[in-house]
Order: C-alpha cells, then structure tokens, then sequence
C-alpha cells in the first residue's frame, strides 16, 4: 500500500495493491480547532450540570442550606455527602475522559464537534479507527494540552504534513473531511455502472466462481448497487462495504472477507456474476 500526501492541497491519498487510489482531504487545523472548541463547551456544559446537581444532593443528604452544603454542623461531610461527592468525582472525571472516546468509538470517529465541521478520524490507511486507536489518542491528549491549550499538540501539527497531533501519531490515525452527503433518490439518478475493475472480466469464468449467485435476490441486488455506488463518492462508511460483504459472502458460500478491499471485491465480482447472469437468460 502506497501513502502520498499534498501538502500545499492537503489532500491524502492511498494507493491499494489493486491500483485503486483513495483520496482524503485532510481537515486543517482550524476546523480542528472549532470542532475542539465545540466540544470543550458541551464537556464544560455537562461539568456545570453534574456540579449543580451535586450541590442539590449534598443540600439535601446534609439537610442545611445549599451555602452550607459541603459541610455539617461537625465541620466535615457526613458518610452520605462522602458518597455524593464521590459519585460526583468519579462522574466528572468520566465526562472529562471518556467524552472524545465514547463518541469517536460509536459515531465512527466523530464528536459532535467533529460532526458539526464535517471531520472524523481516520487510521492512516483510511479504514475506521477501532476503540483501540480512539483509546490510544485520547489518553495522549493530556500529553498534546502541555504547557496549556493544546500548545505541544498545535506545534507538532503545524510541523506535520497531515496535521497529526502527538495522540494521532501514537495511535495512527489522522483527522479528514467528510465527503459531500448525497441523497438516495441522487444516487438512484446516477447510472448503474460500477466500478470498471472487472469490465473485461471472462463472463462465463467469473459465473463459474459465483454459482450461487442464483440465491441473490434483485433487492440483494440493488442494495450491492447502492452500497457501490455510495461507496465510489464516498458516501459510504468502510464498515458498511465490509459487513455487506460478510453476509453475501456467507450466502454464496465463498470466503469471508475481513478488510475493506476484499470486501469490496467481492462485491464487485457479485454484482458483475448477476448482470451476466440476467444477460444470458
């Protein structure tokens, strides 16, 4: 797998062994910094609101009035206020780190500041960051705040032609832009073609290899088309290609693919076996 990056375009792009070239615009640092900016509100948002409940509850478990709160007539919490304010400790510090790894984990390498700018992140041959990358590069975050407001974090991606941080070098990933969402009903507009990889493809070989093609039904079909198609403009997620993969390739009882481009393959392959399959009937 090659790797080129553009520095003056910023664009990244990644050369697969089967002379595909994927290409990814990578999301400068001022997108970065009002995704980050973003996210630094809501976390301090949620921090004020446990704090205020927090408050409430010590309030009420002290049985004083919210100035005298924190303490009991003895000078020190009771064994219930211990066990609010630890509740508040543990609560908070969940928040402050598990914000940026909860939501890079389930929303595919997005916060909702990410997905406000339109960047998420990526590992650096473009498949979807795991947990254990989202893990790695927010646990160095703490490293890339030093002295204070991300400074060692911005100076290591100002000298970076992909504008990585030290928690995207330590985990491998980088930061991109999200391509230009396309409704269903445009993709349905676009021809039918797919990817020329396997145009020239012997028809009869490739239906030999696909025999079970016979079991795909045309709504199968289709949605192969569809996840193609989004997949080309980059409308559709890695995972998606690869998990539509595994299933059709249970179906037809051929191997089931666990990256991307095997997966894709696959697929390509499948939908060209049942074009020729109509074609001959």
């Amino acid at each position: 797998m090659n790797k080129r990056t553009d520095f003056l375009s910023q664009e990244y792009t990644i050369d697969t062994p089967e002379n595909v070239t994927f290409a990814y615009e990578i999301a400068g640092i001022g997108n970065r910094f009002i995704a980050a900016l973003i996210d630094t509100i809501i976390i301090a948002v949620m921090l004020v609101l446990v704090t205020v409940v927090t408050i409430v509850l010590l309030a009420v478990t002290e049985n004083t009035g919210l100035s005298n709160a924190l303490f009991d007539d003895s000078g020190g919490l009771s064994w219930m206020g211990g066990l609010v304010v630890a509740a508040y400790a543990l609560l908070s510090f969940i928040i402050f780190w598990g914000y940026y790894i909860f939501f890079e984990y389930i929303w595919n390498g997005q916060t909702p500041g990410k997905r406000w700018v339109h960047i998420r992140v990526v590992r650096t041959d473009g498949s979807p960051a795991g947990l254990g990358e989202v893990v790695i590069r927010n646990l160095v975050r703490i490293i890339d705040f030093l002295p204070s407001g991300y400074g060692l974090g911005l100076l290591v991606m100002f000298f970076s032609h992909q504008a990585r941080r030290l928690g995207d070098l330590a985990a491998g990933t980088l930061v991109v832009k999200d391509q230009q969402e396309l409704a269903i009903p445009s993709l349905a507009a676009q021809d039918s073609r797919l990817s020329p990889l396997f145009q020239h493809a012997e028809n009869e070989s490739l239906l030999q290899q696909y025999a079970n093609v016979t079991r795909l039904s045309v709504d199968e079909y289709e949605l192969i088309q569809d996840v193609l198609q989004g997949d080309q403009i980059g409308r559709v997620k890695i995972n998606v290609v690869v998990r539509l993969g595994q299933v059709i390739a249970r179906k037809l009882e051929k191997p089931v693919p666990s990256t991307y481009y095997e997966a894709k393959r696959l697929l390509e392959e499948t939908a060209y076996a049942y074009r020729q399959l109509g074609n001959r009937g």
